[in-house]
């Protein structure tokens, strides 16, 4: 597990280069968001968690997280506490925790490597129970679409690329290099976000990441809780 990693709080408000929503997203420090962070523990904490390039690409960070965090994580009347991990690291066992012992449910949404780091976030605190495990397209060697699903997991679903289908762009090349879990078979659930019936539908690959989360139900099942 990453010892320290960047992370934006629950309720931080984060800034974009140059002021402007259509540029990259400035990961702040933890000093930074002191006194401007979230520290109620009163809704659901969301927790998303980026691959081993996120903060360089922002994937999950900018077409994810940011729509998200804006629409249901701000202000007095937030639906939910929403925060980011870089790297799920140190930083997010405590947030864990003490949401838990508020009586609070915790969701963790990894993409990638992020997806193999929020499974063994909730494996490495198993004492901490989590309402949702979403996994898009969770890739990793030392883990694979074999391993079970942690104890404390109460839904694991998984959306994934089927490869045998995918094209050969930059992003799915090092997605394949990195060993894509794909199906999952001990998931609650599992979607493909680019076959039906193992038929071709679209082109949408490890890059698309708004479709794995969107498109596929994903967004439903979190907001809800």
């Amino acid at each position: 597990m990453c010892t320290s990693d960047g992370i934006i709080y629950p309720g931080y408000e984060y800034k974009h280069k140059g002021n402007n929503d259509n540029n990259d997203i400035i990961l702040p420090s933890i000093e930074e968001q002191i006194s401007k962070q979230t520290t109620e523990c009163k809704k659901t904490l969301v927790v998303f968690i980026g691959g081993a390039a996120d903060y360089k690409f922002q994937p999950l960070l900018k077409q994810v997280f940011a729509p998200y965090e804006k629409a249901y994580g701000r202000g007095i009347n937030r639906l939910q506490d929403v925060c980011y991990s870089e790297h799920g690291g140190g930083n997010v066992p405590p947030l864990m925790k003490k949401w838990s012992d508020a009586n609070q449910d915790i969701v963790l949404v990894g993409h990638s490597w992020g997806g193999d780091r929020a499974i063994k976030l909730a494996e490495k605190n198993s004492n901490i129970p989590i309402k949702l495990l979403v996994t898009l397209d969770p890739v990793s060697w030392g883990k694979n679409g074999k391993q079970p699903k942690p104890s404390n997991v109460e839904r694991w679903i998984n959306v994934y690329v089927d490869y045998k289908h995918a094209d050969y762009s930059e992003p799915n090349i090092v997605a394949r290099a990195g060993h894509p879990w794909q199906f999952c078979k001990n998931a609650d659930k599992n979607h493909s976000v680019n076959t039906v019936d193992g038929k071709k539908v679209n082109n949408a690959g490890h890059a698309h990441v708004y479709d794995m989360f969107d498109k596929s139900g994903v967004e439903y099942e979190v907001v809800k809780l």
